[in-house]
């Protein structure tokens, strides 16, 4: 689509071709396809074209931090990010949530539908969700009514539920987030404050992971090539 030419040009002209390349490479992606997983990302969390390498950063250091891949997080994204983008979340604390989705084995279009289904819940619940939200003290916003950020969403939700029994959770679980979501959202729930901690901290310190594992993946072929 003309559009999307628009938005790659504009990429190209702004040096985070680079970052894109990176990825692509270090995930054996072709160009065209990891330039729409960012380019489509970047645009839905309106943020602007010099972004992408850092995007492309955080992909590839969740991707490796995480039992997932950077096609398959792009696929999440895809999802996810138009809301995520409009709620004011960070690709940095979206992509913790998806990690952390991945190591229970929700990933792809499954992760990003549970996450965007469960951030609407949350947002906008119905009268259900809303004495569940109620009974747990589960907020979107601090005391001054400001909107917190996804991590701190998060961490609430941990802290909320770690007390409760196994069919307590399930019981609030499917009426907060839905049969479909729950799943994915339990595993962000229930994942340890280790693979948590560590997740958290490697997306945190992403930036030049796309080009470190570019060089991996090109000193790797190298030494396969020059076996006898």
């Amino acid at each position: 689509p003309r559009v999307r030419r628009q938005r790659q040009m504009c990429i190209r002209d702004s040096n985070g071709i680079d970052g894109i390349m990176s990825l692509a490479a270090a995930d054996g992606l072709d160009l065209a396809t990891t330039s729409d997983i960012v380019t489509d990302a970047i645009t839905a969390f309106g943020l602007k074209a010099s972004d992408s390498t850092h995007f492309a950063d955080v992909l590839a250091k969740a991707s490796s931090s995480a039992n997932t891949n950077v096609s398959m997080l792009g696929e999440s994204f895809k999802y996810v990010a138009p809301l995520a983008g409009a709620m004011h979340y960070s690709v940095e604390d979206v992509s913790v949530a998806l990690g952390l989705m991945a190591n229970a084995s929700v990933k792809g279009s499954m992760a990003g539908t549970s996450l965007k289904t469960a951030l609407s819940n949350l947002a906008s619940p119905t009268d259900a969700m809303a004495e569940v939200m109620k009974k747990y003290k589960i907020s979107m916003t601090d005391a001054n009514g400001e909107a917190l950020p996804l991590i701190d969403v998060i961490k609430e939700l941990r802290t909320k539920f770690s007390g409760l029994s196994e069919t307590e959770q399930t019981a609030a679980a499917s009426t907060l987030f839905g049969k479909e979501a729950m799943s994915g959202m339990l595993a962000i729930i229930n994942a340890s404050d280790k693979d948590f901690n560590t997740l958290v901290k490697n997306i945190d310190n992403a930036d030049g992971s796309a080009q470190k594992m570019a060089d991996t993946m090109q000193n790797l072929s190298l030494i396969h090539i020059s076996e006898p």
